[in-house]
């Protein structure tokens, strides 16, 4: 089954929250629609893993929240960068 992933993305001057082609926001920061990712991450209920990937300063994203981890409030989860 596929993961759920819940990008952060910046568009307009604004910072918004992508899944699966519907978007949720705006917000004015970058930490607020990650924290809104996670919220919303967290209620999903079909089943799937799910993460949230926010870009960097770069531009590259990095995984900061992942469901498989949340059951021991984020214990022995470390963000990891996506590709190079």
């Amino acid at each position: 089954m596929a993961k759920a992933l819940y990008l952060v993305i910046h568009s307009q001057n604004n910072w918004w929250v992508d899944f699966e082609g519907t978007p949720h926001g705006p917000f004015a920061t970058r930490e607020a629609a990650a924290l809104d990712a996670r919220n919303l991450a967290r209620v999903r209920v079909d089943g799937r893993e799910a993460e949230v990937l926010v870009p960097d300063g770069e531009g590259r994203y990095w995984v900061i929240w992942s469901s498989r981890h949340d059951q021991n409030e984020g214990g022995g989860f470390v963000p990891r960068r996506i590709g190079p």
